[in-house]
């Protein structure tokens, strides 16, 4: 599979090597502990509902994305901004955690991530205009997407790729939501538990089985309990609980 155009080189040209750890910062706007800390403040402190939605949606995605690097592996550009040794020691053990990866590189889970989670609080918040949610949104999704091309553990055919994969798990999401908005919980929750249920069976038999499958499902399972707890209880359904 010919994906390199050649953009991987003319990014790292441009960006010099003392940027590589900001850089590498910069990527964690798209990493799955970021995006879990983001709906947990949503779940916190604005619209339980709608952070259920969103992580729901998160989980499809990763599940979807993490099927097919089992399924279908590539190999990754393997041409790091900065060679790990040339960082200071007290800055190499973050940023190997945050860079390094010898897993497969189509298609890229931050893009997945980065669209799924933040035009999802684009659509959900009310900070600012519509418009100017959209564009802070979609300007997060193009720096991180940069960034893993900077960085050199992404081409640019597994950002779009997983800027596609993202953008139909919402299309999709926000369908079913319209024509069923009294189920969306449900369609969301519903929909993690089968892509994790799927992604942990493709890591069993295709293999190889690693515990980022074993705790997808863990989520999956964690938001289908939490939607059928939410929607057997009897009590009175406030404007900003789950159900």
């Amino acid at each position: 599979m010919a994906r390199d155009f050649g953009e991987v080189d003319a990014l790292q040209e441009i960006v010099p090597e003392a940027l590589a750890f900001p850089t590498a910062m910069a990527t964690q706007l798209g990493a799955i502990w970021f995006a879990t800390l983001l709906i947990c403040c949503l779940y916190r402190f604005h619209d339980r509902r709608n952070a259920v939605v969103t992580a729901g949606l998160l989980v499809t995605g990763t599940g979807i994305w993490r099927t097919i690097k089992i399924v279908a592996p590539v190999p990754r550009p393997e041409q790091p901004l900065v060679a790990l040794e040339a960082l200071p020691s007290i800055l190499q053990p973050l940023y190997e955690l945050a860079v390094v990866d010898s897993g497969a590189g189509f298609p890229s889970g931050h893009a997945v991530t980065t669209t799924i989670v933040y035009l999802s609080l684009a659509r959900h918040l009310s900070v600012g205009s519509r418009r100017q949610r959209y564009l802070g949104a979609l300007s997060i999704v193009s720096l991180v997407g940069l960034t893993r091309m900077t960085l050199g553990v992404h081409y640019l055919v597994d950002v779009i790729a997983g800027a596609v994969i993202g953008n139909a798990v919402l299309l999709g999401g926000f369908w079913l939501f319209s024509r069923y908005p009294e189920r969306r919980v449900a369609i969301a929750v519903g929909g993690g538990f089968c892509s994790a249920s799927v992604c942990l069976l493709a890591s069993l038999f295709v293999g190889p089985f690693s515990f980022w499958e074993l705790g997808l499902f863990v989520a999956g399972v964690g938001g289908f309990l939490w939607w059928h707890v939410a929607a057997t209880d009897r009590r009175p359904v406030g404007v900003g609980d789950p159900s």
